[in-house]
């Protein structure tokens, strides 16, 4: 597949097309990721446009104020995630259209025990 890549959401109500090399894919065990499933490739902001019209994202915000899990409010998709220094965004490679994540070198990342917790109830 040929660069700019197309994500999507699962309802296809938020598409972006991502100009950037799709690798050095991260798989991270932390509480939040190993829940969504979410496959991080970080990328400059400025590598990303929207596709589809301006659309609501929710957004879920954890451990700090700069930091946010972007999802579909509408089918909950997880897309996007951002608070990551000079200006990069970690995108969902599982949302990225016509590849197969199977097919792709992923690296691990022990974030359940190398990230401090977030704040305990």
């Amino acid at each position: 597949m040929q660069r700019p890549y197309r994500l999507s959401c699962h309802c296809r109500e938020i598409a972006i097309e991502v100009d950037a090399e799709l690798s050095r894919l991260v798989e991270c065990n932390c509480s939040t990721c190993r829940r969504s499933g979410f496959l991080h490739w970080k990328v400059d902001a400025a590598a990303i446009r929207l596709v589809t019209e301006k659309r609501r994202m929710s957004t879920y915000i954890w451990r700090g104020i700069t930091e946010g899990h972007h999802f579909c409010p509408t089918c909950g998709t997880a897309i996007m995630r951002s608070g990551y220094p000079g200006g990069r965004v970690s995108l969902n490679a599982r949302c990225v259209e016509g590849v197969d994540v199977f097919t792709l070198d992923v690296e691990r990342y022990d974030g359940r025990n190398d990230m401090p917790p977030g704040p305990q109830p």
